[in-house]
C-alpha cells in the first residue's frame, strides 16, 4: 500500500472518531435514559405519568413551550389569554428558522409549560449555563433567579439562586420563565428540575475539575515553554505556549469556568464574553495548524492560513453585524461548523504525517482529534442542542489533549536520556580505545630498541647517550599524558612530542634516516598522538625497509577553510588498496583508520592518502577552521 492510499485510508478514520466521539453526549443520553425520564412536553403541557423519573437525578423539560415574546407575563401581571403566544421547542433544533428560536434582541420574552405528574423532593429549578439572565416562577411565585433582572439594565453572570421545591404527583405547576437580555435573543438553553443536593454536588465537582485541569495544563504550558527555550529540540516551536494559553483561555471564560474564576469576571457580562468563547475556537484550530505543520516539518501553503485568518474576520463581522442578534444558536453553531474546514485539513496534514512515518504523529493525531472534538461537544452543549449535561466533556478532552503532549515529552526526554547514556558508553569506550592506542604506541619491541640504542651511546658518546635519555623520557610522558586527555591539543605541543620520538629514531638509524620540519603555521588544535602514528609508519613501514634509507618530510600550512598537516615519505610506499596497511587494527603498529576516527570525531577532519609502491607515501590532513579551532 502506497502512503498516499495510506493517508487517505488514515484521514477517512480520523474523521470517523472525530465525528463518534463528538456524538458520545448524544449516546450517553440515550444510555442514560434522558428521553426516558423526561417526556417531551405537547402544546405546553409534560405529562410525568408514564416517566421513568429518579428522584436523585434531573429531569429535563423538553418538548413544545408556549411562548410570549416582548411580555413578561407574571412580572407585567398580563393576561395570558390575551397575549399572542407560539410554540416554542427545546433542545433547540439547529436546522429551525431564526424566527422560531428568536426574540428581538434586547427584548423581553416568556415561555410557559404546565407541568403534571411530577414526583421530586427537596428540588430546585434552574437552567444550567444559560448566558443570559433569568426568572422563573412556579404557580406564580418567584423560585429561581440568575444574573441582575430588570427592565432598565440587565446582566448576565451565570450566578443561580434557586428555592428549594417539593413536587407532588397529585399537583399541577405552572413554570413560567422570563428573560432578560442585551445581547442574545431566545430560550436555548433546556430548563432543568434536580435534586438540590445534587446540583451542588454535580456543580462543584465540576468546578474543582476544571480548575484542576486548568492548572495541570498552566504547569504544562510553563514547563514545555521552558524546554523550547533550553532545550529546542524538545519543543522548539514558538506556538505551543501559544496554544495552551488559547486553550486556558476558553476553560477559564466558558461555562463553570467562568464560575470558577468569577474573581476575575465579576464585572463582566456573560453575554459579552460569548463572542470571545466563539472566536477562541477558530483562534485554537489556527494556531494547532501553525504549530503541528511547524513541528512536524509540514510545508504549509503560505496563503492558507491567510485565507483562513480572512475567512474568519468576515465571519466574525457578519456575526457582529446581523440585525437584532448577536448570539443565538443558530449562528454561533454555523460560526463554529465553518471552522471543519480547517479541521479536516489539519488532519489531512497529520495523517500523512503519519504515513510518512513521521516521529509522535499518531500522538499529534489523537490529541487533535480530542481538542476538536471537545470544542465541537461544547458548542453543541452550550447553545443547547445537547440537553445532557455536557459541561466536562471539554476540560476532560483538553486533558487528554495534553496527556498525548506529556507522552511526547517524556519519550524524548527518555530518547534523550538514553541518548546521553549512549554517549557516555561511547565516550567510556573512546577512552579505552585511546587508551589501548597510547599503550600500544609503547610496544616492547621499540622499548627495547631504544634502550639497546641508549646502552650502545653510554659506551661510545655519553653526551648522547644522555641526550637520548632525555628524548626517551619525554616521550614517555608524552605517551602518559595523552592518556588522560579527551580534548584536542596545541599542533605545537603534538610537534614535540613527533621530534622527541624522532630524536630517538634518529639516534637509532642514523644516516639512513633523515627528518626534514616545515612549519609555516601551528594556531591550530589536533588530537592527542594523531600525527605521531604517521610519523612512525612513515619510518617504520616506509624508509626503514628501504635499503638506502630516505626521508621523512614534515609539513604545516594554512588554507582559506582548513589547516592542513602533511607527512611525506619517499619510502617504499605500498598499494592504498589492500586494506592491511591503513584499516587492519590488528596490524603491528597503529592503523591508520584509528588516526582517521579520531581526527574526524574530535576536529571533523579529513585525512588522505597517496602512496605508489617504490615512490613513497604521502598524507595529508585537512583541519576545517571554526571557532573552537582558530
Amino acid at each position: 500500500m502506497n502512503t498516499r492510499v495510506k493517508s487517505n485510508l488514515l484521514l477517512i478514520l480520523a474523521v470517523a472518531v472525530s465525528i463518534f466521539v463528538t456524538l458520545t453526549p448524544f449516546l450517553f443520553a440515550k444510555l442514560n435514559s434522558v428521553y426516558t425520564h423526561s417526556p417531551n412536553a405537547i402544546n405546553g403541557v409534560s405529562d410525568f405519568k408514564n416517566a421513568e423519573t429518579d428522584k436523585s437525578m434531573p429531569v429535563y423539560l423538553t418538548g413544545e413551550w408556549e411562548k410570549y415574546a416582548d411580555k413578561w407575563i407574571i412580572t407585567d401581571n398580563a393576561d395570558i389569554n390575551s397575549l399572542t403566544k407560539s410554540t416554542y421547542s427545546l433542545p433547540v433544533k439547529l436546522f429551525r428558522s431564526y424566527e422560531e428560536i428568536s426574540s428581538p434582541l434586547g427584548e423581553k420574552s416568556s415561555y410557559r409549560l404546565v407541568v403534571k405528574n411530577l414526583d421530586m423532593d427537596n428540588a430546585v429549578i434552574y437552567i444550567p449555563h444559560f448566558a443570559g439572565s433569568y426568572k422563573i416562577f412556579v404557580n406564580g411565585m418567584p423560585v429561581s433567579q440568575s444574573g441582575e433582572y430588570g427592565t432598565g439594565y440587565t446582566r448576565a453572570d451565570l450566578s443561580f439562586n434557586g428555592t428549594v421545591l417539593e413536587f407532588s404527583s397529585e399537583d399541577t405547576y405552572e413554570i413560567v420563565v422570563e428573560i432578560s437580555c442585551n445581547y442574545m435573543s431566545g430560550l436555548y438553553m433546556t430548563p432543568t428540575v434536580a435534586n438540590a443536593d445534587y446540583v451542588t454536588t454535580h456543580s462543584s465537582v465540576a468546578v474543582t475539575l476544571r480548575s484542576i485541569i486548568f492548572g495541570a495544563i498552566a504547569f504544562c504550558s510553563i514547563l514545555f515553554l521552558f524546554y523550547s527555550v533550553t532545550k529546542k529540540h524538545i519543543f522548539s516551536s514558538k506556538w505551543l505556549p501559544i496554544l495552551f494559553l488559547v486553550i486556558m483561555f476558553r476553560l477559564t471564560v466558558s461555562t463553570e469556568g467562568y464560575t470558577a474564576f468569577n474573581f476575575i469576571f465579576s464585572k463582566v457580562d456573560y453575554e459579552q464574553l460569548m463572542l470571545l468563547i466563539c472566536s477562541s475556537t477558530f483562534i485554537i484550530k489556527l494556531v494547532s495548524l501553525l504549530f503541528y505543520t511547524e513541528t512536524l516539518d509540514i510545508k504549509l501553503n503560505k496563503s492558507l492560513s491567510g485565507v483562513f485568518c480572512f475567512a474568519f474576520l468576515v465571519f466574525t463581522a457578519v456575526y457582529c453585524m446581523l440585525p437584532k442578534t448577536v448570539y443565538t444558536p443558530f449562528y454561533n453553531v454555523i460560526v463554529q461548523l465553518a471552522t471543519v474546514p480547517l479541521d479536516i485539513i489539519l488532519l489531512g496534514y497529520l495523517t500523512d504525517s503519519i504515513a510518512r512515518r513521521v516521529p509522535y504523529a499518531l500522538f499529534y493525531t489523537v490529541g487533535y482529534i480530542a481538542i476538536l472534538s471537545g470544542l465541537m461537544i461544547d458548542c453543541f452543549y452550550t447553545n443547547g442542542l445537547i440537553v445532557w449535561a455536557s459541561s466536562s466533556y471539554l476540560p476532560l478532552l483538553c486533558a487528554f489533549f495534553v496527556v498525548s503532549f506529556s507522552i511526547i515529552f517524556f519519550r524524548k526526554i527518555t530518547e534523550i536520556y538514553n541518548a546521553a547514556l549512549k554517549a557516555a558508553e561511547l565516550d567510556k569506550q573512546l577512552t579505552e580505545a585511546n587508551t589501548a592506542i597510547m599503550v600500544s604506541q609503547i610496544q616492547p619491541h621499540f622499548l627495547y630498541n631504544a634502550l639497546n640504542t641508549i646502552k650502545y651511546l653510554i659506551k661510545r658518546d655519553p653526551k648522547s647517550a644522555e641526550k637520548a635519555v632525555v628524548s626517551f623520557s619525554y616521550y614517555l610522558r608524552g605517551n602518559m599524558d595523552s592518556l588522560t586527555q579527551k580534548t584536542p591539543i596545541p599542533f605545537q605541543d603534538e610537534m614535540e612530542h613527533i621530534k622527541h620520538y624522532c630524536d630517538i629514531e634518529l639516534l637509532r638509524f642514523g644516516d639512513k634516516l633523515n627528518i626534514e620540519y616545515d612549519i609555516k603555521c601551528d594556531s591550530f588544535a589536533v588530537p592527542a598522538l594523531s600525527i605521531q602514528p604517521i610519523v612512525e609508519n612513515a619510518i617504520k613501514h616506509g624508509i626503514t625497509k628501504k635499503t638506502e634509507g630516505g626521508t621523512v618530510k614534515i609539513s604545516s600550512f594554512e588554507e582559506d577553510d582548513f589547516y592542513c598537516v602533511t607527512v611525506n615519505d619517499d619510502g617504499v610506499g605500498f598499494q592504498t588498496e589492500v586494506p592491511d596497511y591503513a584499516d587492519n587494527e590488528h596490524h603491528a603498529h597503529v592503523g591508520l583508520s584509528n588516526v582517521s576516527r579520531r581526527l574526524k570525531q574530535m576536529c571533523n577532519a579529513e585525512i588522505i592518502i597517496e602512496s605508489r609502491e617504490g615512490e613513497g607515501t604521502h598524507v595529508t590532513i585537512k583541519i576545517p577552521k571554526t571557532e573552537d579551532n582558530k
